[in-house]
């Protein structure tokens, strides 16, 4: 293992034990409930069926009131779910939201079949992989992850086009140069896997939430450091822009 992985797994200890933000310096990463009792993120971590409830949701929402066929899907992660507003950016377009906070890309692939594959849309954003690498998944790990992800949807659905959002540099991460590395790491990984697939794009939002001496940008992210503001929500959009 290398020392920026064990680093990693060091880190996400003692945030637990000191009850911080849990996996702060890693974008999309739930917090522990104030009581000290886990929120739905957080709760049975290593259960692959830790979102039926949300996802059966989905369903419920989508039974009551059938999504449109052909829209732009948004999945992913706590920035995902937390971009309530984003069909405002994108007007011209038809947005379903379905991100759950905390998830990682395999869970976006475990439920695929159910939240992403009925809706057939035309685009889909992954706004994930944080997460994954905060549960100490090797951006290798991630990049496979993504892989199968890509197939599955292209598979059945061949035309539409896949946009994977690349993480960023959270605030907390900039006193860790080793954290820092392995965003990177992960983000040279999807960039190649996106240049290597048909309708893939990966779209890196590194150097945008960078300011002028190459810190993260304070005022792209809420109070936590890890989570988008509506600065944040609009430099992503500010790059999607013309791809749709």
């Amino acid at each position: 293992m290398t020392h920026a992985f064990s680093f990693m797994r060091s880190l996400t200890v003692i945030t637990l034990i000191l009850g911080s933000l849990t996996l702060s310096v890693l974008p999309g990463a739930e917090a522990p409930a104030k009581n000290g009792k886990a929120n739905k993120g957080a709760k049975g971590a290593g259960d692959p069926a830790r979102w039926e409830e949300t996802i059966k949701k989905f369903e419920a929402a989508d039974a009551a009131t059938a999504p449109p066929k052909g829209a732009v899907l948004l999945v992913g992660g706590s920035n995902a779910r937390r971009w309530t507003d984003v069909g405002t950016y994108f007007p011209q377009h038809q947005v379903i939201n379905r991100g759950f906070g905390g998830a990682q890309l395999t869970d976006v692939l475990r439920y695929t079949d159910r939240i992403v594959l009925p809706y057939a849309p035309k685009m889909i954003l992954v706004n994930a992989g944080g997460n994954d690498l905060a549960a100490g998944k090797s951006p290798e790990q991630i990049r496979d992850a993504a892989r199968v992800f890509i197939t599955k949807v292209h598979t059945i659905l061949p035309e539409t086009r896949i946009y994977c959002l690349g993480v960023p540099p959270v605030r907390r991460s900039s006193s860790s140069p080793e954290v820092l590395a392995v965003i990177r790491s992960l983000n040279t990984l999807l960039a190649e896997l996106a240049s290597s697939e048909k309708n893939v794009e990966f779209i890196d939002l590194f150097p945008a939430f960078l300011d002028g001496q190459g810190q993260p940008r304070t005022d792209f992210f809420v109070e936590d450091g890890t989570h988008f503001s509506p600065k944040g929500y609009a430099a992503v959009s500010e790059l999607l822009k013309g791809k749709f």
